[in-house]
């Protein structure tokens, strides 16, 4: 078992190597915060927290509301706002220097994770009694419930003939083998 020095110590080199090396310092800094409230959202403390209209969200395929294209645009608008970019749209186009910050900047907040992981024995069995596992899933299944009712709302609105309803596939741009 690593000492709560050596503890603090790999914390604060990971938090400085990766707010050295990556551009985007804001970012490691949440990372590496959330990953201190590890030990807090384990215990309970700390819960994940549900928008409204996720937690309000009982069956992902009511249409009662659905009467026109605007509602289902909407709809899928209010979504977006909730749940962020579905996952084939694109992103930004970065070149290498920033995705290897990118890469520095996730192994500092993993790192930190793995860390803060490591300070409640039995971590497992503390989670299960707290409640903390069943509040992440409950969290994992609404946004999941979430991403489930924008997909069949883009359906309804191409099946009521709403204009863009399904975005065009991303291009398919050739790799370079290695």
């Amino acid at each position: 078992m690593r000492t709560p020095i050596s503890l603090i110590a790999i914390l604060a080199l990971s938090v400085f190597a990766g707010s050295c090396s990556s551009g985007n310092t804001a970012d490691t800094r949440r990372g590496v915060t959330g990953a201190a409230a590890i030990p807090f959202r384990d215990i309970g403390l700390i819960r994940p927290e549900i928008p409204l209209m996720l937690r309000n969200l009982d069956y992902p395929y009511a249409t009662a509301t659905l009467t026109d294209c605007p509602a289902v645009i909407r709809e899928i608008g209010a979504l977006d706002a909730v749940l962020g970019p579905e996952s084939y749209q694109p992103g930004p186009n970065r070149n290498i220097w920033d995705r290897s910050g990118d890469f520095v900047e996730n192994q500092t907040i993993q790192a930190a994770e793995d860390t803060a992981s490591d300070v409640i024995p039995f971590r497992s069995w503390v989670r299960r009694i707290s409640g903390a596992s069943r509040a992440e899933r409950d969290a994992l299944r609404a946004v999941a419930n979430g991403q489930q009712r924008r997909t069949f709302l883009r359906g309804f609105g191409a099946s009521l003939g709403c204009p863009n309803m399904v975005p065009p596939p991303p291009s398919q741009t050739p790799r370079a083998r290695n």
